[in-house]
């Protein structure tokens, strides 16, 4: 196994000879200014990882983004501080964020 070093720019060299990379995407990645899921941002997340596994690549995707994909749906101004409420978007946007993904990869 190759040695991996903590600078994501010495690791870029080996990503097209690895067999299989995760891919752990953040919820700022998947929003827009106002902390809503932005459709067109995942869509273009998608878009990378769909060539990488047509090139015969191994993809594991792990995101975050179930409180943001909640926002919008449930009419909250922006992400929720309390957790009660944290919690319930969360369950909310769960489903909504895999409901994103299944159609941007379908």
């Amino acid at each position: 196994m190759a040695h991996v070093s903590a600078s994501p720019l010495a690791n870029r060299a080996l990503l097209p000879a690895a067999a299989r990379i995760v891919v752990k995407v953040g919820s700022s990645s998947l929003t827009d200014e106002q902390g809503r899921l932005d459709p067109q941002r995942l869509t273009d997340l998608v878009d990378v990882l769909a060539a990488r596994r047509a090139a015969g690549g191994a993809v594991v995707l792990v995101s975050s983004g179930a409180i943001a994909s909640a926002i919008g749906p449930l009419g909250l101004a922006g992400r929720p501080r309390d957790l009660a409420t944290q919690q319930a978007a969360a369950s909310v946007g769960q489903g909504l964020l895999v409901a994103h993904y299944t159609r941007a990869f379908a």
